[in-house]
């Protein structure tokens, strides 16, 4: 029996197999994908000339000595050279984890720190990098000492001799680091292919899929962005978030001339759209068969979703089409989802008396529409009820399931919860093992949908109350006092005393005192606020653009964020 043989019967294949890449057996010669080129033109691909380069990607890479059970890891641009190299690791039973680009970290020092801390925990044999990142890349590696191959993206013109093997480990997943530093997620071909079911089965794109630009590192823009409509051969199309960024109209105006049925990205996202996009640029386009757009990965403004929907609305777009969802990489990703052609329903949770395992005052109940909320911090948005096979409680501080309406800790269990960390240690494995997930995430369920309010670790207990970063940060933003993009809030306790921080790289001179006064209105006079202008750069961010909140009170902590004096 020859090795590749003996490679191909390693493992048995099964339907899980089958959903993630079966269509490389049965690949459609009418549907594509489209990639977004540098000079601004489109490359169009059928899916079955994209699953011949796929295993031609998959024989070179076993050429250069890839083998089943080997994680390698993808430093690649979205493009059509990221498609083939993750599906033709995964075509010879190796299994993809894919990196941040030096981008998505502002470059530097602290990208290659994240790279040799990423990599000293995969020991990969072989690396697969973009030409433009090659060097960044085996410089860091080579510094391990365990004689990683960087290779680039190649084809071998024989691909129907590509072996084919069957993994158990779709993907290592690194997660986004926002509470520390990134750690390896161990994604099965199980936890994918339900996981996949289960976005299909909610989205249901027919046809047409997105014009995604998410991050491909990211579990959002892998994961939903990419291979929920790519494994369904779906008419897609695939941008970098650079490319997004630089043309935002030209990317909304896609989704009015081509019946995109999709649209999936976090609130900072539908930001851009509203800063960059007039009502004019829209004339002539028609968006009525947007019918899924799917809000997550970071706290919901209600205000945004709203204003969205106005912009596009006189174009065709139905508001039922909003579809906030919860989700996380622990999770694979979706875990709840707003229903499709339901509206989006909003609680008002007002006051500041949010304790953990303490009923909130829910005091309206509203459907989101077009127009903008007063006070936002105060509307929570339902993320809707627990997509199928996942099974969703809310916690107190004991672990003891809480009734509907009471605040607590969001537990997640189901077949799509990751199937552990690699190299765990022993509080990782309490808080993911077995299909089962304590979030770190604090919300409350509602009439059978979730509601999320913030991360646990980074709110701060003000007389017995716990505060959240993200209700401030909200109310700040929503008075004008900040910009999103340039500040982020903090908290926690320094010298005893309760302390929330305002960081900004952008002085906020005359609307200082605003931003003080909204703090106040959170806390009261039981706790130290501050607002900290820094320089450009400082505030660190995860490779899907949140700002590492922990990593900043820690530096803040240690006297290591330095106030600049040009304001």
């Amino acid at each position: 029996m020859s090795q590749r043989t003996q490679q191909r019967s390693a493992q048995r294949k099964t339907p899980d197999h089958d959903r993630v890449f079966g269509w490389l057996d049965d690949p459609s010669d009418e549907r594509g994908m489209r990639f977004r080129l540098d000079d601004g033109s489109w490359q169009r691909l059928t899916y079955r000339e994209l699953a011949q380069r796929t295993l031609g990607a998959g024989a070179a890479l076993a050429d250069a000595g890839v083998r089943p059970g080997d994680v390698v890891p993808l430093v690649l641009p979205g493009g059509e050279d990221f498609v083939t190299q993750f599906f033709g690791l995964l075509a010879i039973g190796a299994t993809p984890s894919v990196l941040p680009l030096p981008l998505a970290l502002r470059g530097g020092e602290g990208y290659q720190n994240q790279l040799k801390a990423i990599t000293a925990r995969i020991h990969p044999r072989h690396a697969i990098a973009d030409p433009r990142y090659h060097d960044v890349v085996a410089e860091n590696v080579a510094r391990l000492g365990g004689g990683t191959e960087v290779l680039a993206p190649s084809y071998a013109d024989r691909p129907e001799e590509a072996p084919r093997a069957w993994g158990e480990l779709a993907v290592l997943q690194f997660t986004s680091g926002s509470r520390g530093s990134p750690r390896g997620l161990r994604i099965s071909m199980a936890n994918l292919a339900t996981n996949l079911g289960m976005i299909q089965g909610w989205m249901n794109p027919v046809g047409y899929g997105a014009v995604t630009w998410l991050p491909l590192y990211h579990d959002m823009g892998l994961v939903g962005g990419l291979l929920g409509a790519l494994t369904l051969q779906v008419e897609h199309a695939l941008m970098r978030p650079e490319q997004f960024i630089r043309d935002t109209r030209g990317w909304i105006a896609e989704y009015g001339r081509t019946p995109y049925s999709n649209m999936c990205m976090p609130n900072f996202g539908f930001e851009r759209v509203l800063s960059a996009v007039r009502p004019e640029d829209l004339e002539g386009l028609d968006f009525s068969a947007l019918s899924a757009v799917v809000s997550g990965a970071e706290r919901i403004d209600p205000a945004v979703l709203a204003r969205f929907a106005a912009l596009l609305g006189p174009h065709g777009f139905d508001v039922r089409a909003l579809m906030p969802a919860y989700g996380l990489a622990e999770g694979t990703l979706a875990v709840t989802g707003v229903s499709k052609y339901h509206v989006a329903r909003m609680v008002r949770a007002g006051g500041l008396e949010r304790r953990l395992g303490e009923k909130l005052d829910v005091s309206e109940v509203v459907e989101l529409s077009t127009v903008p909320v007063d006070e936002p911090w105060t509307w929570q948005v339902s993320c809707g009820p627990p997509l199928e096979t996942a099974r969703v409680e809310i916690l107190d501080e004991d672990g003891a399931p809480q009734p509907e309406g009471v605040l607590g800790e969001i537990y997640v269990e189901g077949p799509s919860v990751a199937d552990g960390y690699a190299d765990p240690a022993p509080e990782d494995v309490a808080k993911l093992h077995d299909g089962r997930l304590y979030t770190g995430d604090a919300g409350f369920l509602l009439d059978g949908e979730l509601y999320v309010i913030g991360r646990l670790g980074d709110s701060v207990k003000i007389n017995g109350q716990n505060v959240f970063v993200e209700d401030i940060e909200l109310e700040l933003v929503a008075s004008g006092a900040i910009s999103r993009r340039y500040a982020t809030v903090v908290a926690g306790i320094t010298g005893g005393e309760p302390t929330v921080l305002v960081v900004t790289e952008r002085p906020l001179g005359d609307r200082l005192d605003d931003a003080l006064s909204v703090i106040a209105s959170f806390t009261g006079d039981a706790a130290h606020a501050e607002v900290l202008y820094v320089k450009r750069g400082t505030i660190p961010l995860t490779s899907s653009r949140k700002p590492r909140r922990r990593s900043l009170w820690l530096s803040y902590v240690a006297g290591e964020l330095k106030e600049r004096n040009d304001s």
